[in-house]
């Protein structure tokens, strides 16, 4: 049990990461940061399992998941004005739009 989580919890914080780390696309990027706080969220819970309090680490993560709705919230609300500002979801070429280049 607690093997299948840790190989889930890292597979999800791995995905999370290769999404973030790879920069092309901004919608790509908040649900990168999603899947790190869900693969975080594994860990806690089974953490609580381990220690034998399953109570509280489930209170961290759904005080976590309260966290995450707020800021992927933010985030998309920023994506959606850059992407009407700028009419690109491509950050880097945001970065050159930004820069004054064509």
């Amino acid at each position: 049990m607690i093997l299948t989580g840790l190989v889930i919890g890292a597979g999800l914080f791995a995905c999370g990461l290769v999404c973030l780390v790879s920069r092309s696309h901004l919608i790509k990027m908040v649900m990168g940061l999603e899947f790190l706080g869900k693969g975080i969220s594994v860990f806690f819970i089974l953490g609580g399992y381990a220690a034998g309090n399953v109570a509280i680490s489930q209170a961290v993560v759904f005080t976590l998941i309260a966290i995450e709705a707020v800021v992927a919230g933010l985030a998309l609300a920023l994506v959606i004005v850059l992407r009407r500002t700028w009419k690109t979801f491509d950050s880097s070429a945001l970065l050159r739009l930004d820069r004054g280049e064509p």
